[in-house]
């Protein structure tokens, strides 16, 4: 089984992601809270931007084409398929 890197941009954090786990768990297994509510990628609460790296994402409707487009992902529902970067945007 593969495992990749997730760091977290402009802080010092990063955790291990298994290739078939969800970034979100992954996160909260290595101590990592990343805000969410549903887990099942249909509110868009743990949006965040992929700055670096692929991931395969299967959300329930929780974000839009133009959020994916311009590189965010919902780490909920999204396992990578290489390391990663992600930037934590903040909520309106």
């Amino acid at each position: 089984m593969s495992e990749f890197k997730c760091r977290i941009r402009n802080t010092a954090i990063d955790f291990t992601v298994s290739e078939n786990k969800s970034v979100l768990s992954a996160a909260y297994e290595a101590g990592v809270k990343l805000p969410y509510r549903c887990a099942a990628g249909s509110c868009g609460v743990c949006k965040v931007r992929l700055t670096s790296g692929r991931v395969r994402m299967d959300h329930s409707g929780g974000i839009s084409r133009h959020n994916i487009a311009d590189g965010y992902i919902l780490p909920c529902c999204s396992v990578p398929l290489s390391n990663l970067e992600i930037e934590l945007v903040s909520s309106c």
